[in-house]
């Protein structure tokens, strides 16, 4: 892995501060998307996937700051960063949840949901690895988001879910350039390349579940009007 980079502004050393821009990069483009899902749509659905982003996107700043201020606050910022990306996957985790027509069903899952949240969350405090984080992603995103929505699809043969689990699975390439400390210098190293190639994946991810949002709007059934009584 390569060395920091730092530049001397107003009299601070700040760290990679290639990183911090892709980091506010990112931060701009889920707070974006988060605010477009939540004041277009009105389902649980959407509103929750609205909360993923901008819970997301205030990772990403918070990481960022992090990041560029290293010298100055120590590790614990990260672990906050780390954290709120955990609970972004969790609001997405939620309203997968939303698709499923099983009460039983969709409590079980539920449960399993935030005790799996609860293990992140005291792993992340007791670890203090990054690993963490992306292990949550995996489970979280490939092995119940993806899969309850490749469920919808079968159930329902709208190929509006199957785009969520294949867009899910351009992150990816992202994951392994950081994985692999993939860098082309010490100024653009593994952390600002993964973050550039991030932006679109958000940018198709948003557009699927704007999707499926159209989709559950237009199965949601119309409200019965109340008939007056005859006078």
């Amino acid at each position: 892995m390569i060395e920091h980079t730092y530049i001397e502004f107003l009299g601070l050393e700040l760290a990679d501060p290639l990183t911090f821009i892709s980091d506010i990069l990112m931060a701009s483009f889920c707070a974006y998307f988060g605010h477009k899902l939540f004041h277009e749509f009105k389902s649980k659905y959407a509103r929750l996937t609205a909360f993923f982003f901008l819970i997301l996107g205030f990772s990403a700043f918070l990481g960022g700051t992090a990041h560029l201020l290293d010298l100055y606050l120590g590790k614990s910022p990260h672990l906050i960063a780390w954290s709120m990306q955990g609970i972004s996957i969790l609001f997405f985790q939620l309203a997968s949840l939303r698709l499923i027509n099983s009460s039983r069903l969709k409590i079980i899952l539920q449960v399993l949901v935030f005790a799996f949240f609860g293990i992140f969350i005291s792993q992340i405090y007791s670890v203090q690895h990054f690993d963490v984080v992306k292990v949550n992603s995996i489970v979280g995103l490939i092995g119940f988001v993806s899969i309850i929505h490749i469920y919808k699809y079968f159930q329902e043969r709208d190929i509006a879910y199957l785009k969520i689990p294949l867009t899910i699975l351009l992150f990816s390439g992202p994951a392994m350039i950081h994985s692999f400390n993939i860098y082309f210098n010490k100024w653009i190293d593994q952390n600002v390349i993964s973050h550039l190639l991030l932006l679109p994946c958000y940018y198709l991810l948003y557009c699927a579940i704007r999707r499926v949002a159209i989709v559950k709007k237009k199965t949601q059934p119309i409200p019965q009007s109340v008939p007056l009584e005859e006078k």
